[in-house]
C-alpha cells in the first residue's frame, strides 16, 4: 500500500472558502461536532470551499476584496457521501451563475472540476456506513446562505485530521454588512 507522501507531495496552498450565515453557522458546528465526537474525526469550521490556489498569504486579502458584496443563497440537492477524506459525508449544492463568478474571480480555471458541497464528516468509513449516515440525516434546508469568506492556509492533500488541524484562515471578508 502506498502511503500518502508517495501518492502525492503534500504542499501548502490556499483554499478561498464561503461561509454560512447565522443560524446556519450554528446548525452545522453542531452536526460536524457531534459526528467528530461519534467517530474520532476533526472538528472544522462549515464552508464550502470555492477555490484552491497556489497564492502566498498576502494575496488572500487582495483576492477576497474582489468578491462582489452580498450574500449567496445556494440551493442544497441533499446528502451525499464519497470514499475521498474530505467527501466522507456533505451536503452537496446547486452551482448558480452568482458561485460561478465567484470562483472566477478568485482565479479558478474554466473546467476545473467543482462540486460545490458543505462537508459534515471527515474520515475514513466503509462505504456502508457512509451510506447510512447519509439516509439517517435528514436535508438540513433547502437553501444555505452565506454571508462570508475566508482564506484558508492548508496542506494537500488533505487526507488525515492532522492535516485539518493544520490549517490556518489568513484572511476573512463579510459579504453583507
Amino acid at each position: 500500500m502506498r502511503s500518502r507522501a508517495m501518492a502525492e507531495p503534500s504542499r501548502f496552498v490556499l483554499a478561498y472558502w464561503l461561509i454560512p450565515a447565522a443560524p446556519a453557522l450554528e446548525y452545522f458546528r453542531e452536526i460536524i461536532g457531534r459526528l467528530a465526537a461519534r467517530y474520532g474525526s476533526p472538528v472544522f469550521e462549515p464552508h464550502l470551499t470555492l477555490a484552491v490556489r497556489d497564492d502566498a498569504s498576502p494575496q488572500a486579502e487582495e483576492r477576497l476584496a474582489r468578491l462582489p458584496a452580498g450574500a449567496v443563497e445556494l440551493s442544497t440537492t441533499g446528502i451525499a457521501f464519497g470514499a475521498q477524506f474530505t467527501k466522507t459525508l456533505f451536503v452537496r449544492c446547486a452551482a448558480s451563475p452568482l458561485l460561478l463568478q465567484l470562483r472566477a474571480s478568485l482565479g479558478a480555471v474554466e473546467g476545473e472540476i467543482f462540486d460545490p458541497h458543505l462537508s459534515l464528516l471527515y474520515h475514513q468509513l466503509a462505504s456502508d456506513e457512509r451510506a447510512r449516515l447519509a439516509a439517517e440525516l435528514e436535508p438540513p434546508c433547502l437553501a444555505i446562505k452565506f454571508d462570508a469568506s475566508a482564506a484558508v492556509r492548508c496542506r494537500i492533500p488533505v487526507a488525515t485530521a492532522a492535516d485539518v488541524d493544520a490549517w490556518e484562515i489568513v484572511a476573512i471578508r463579510r459579504l453583507v454588512g
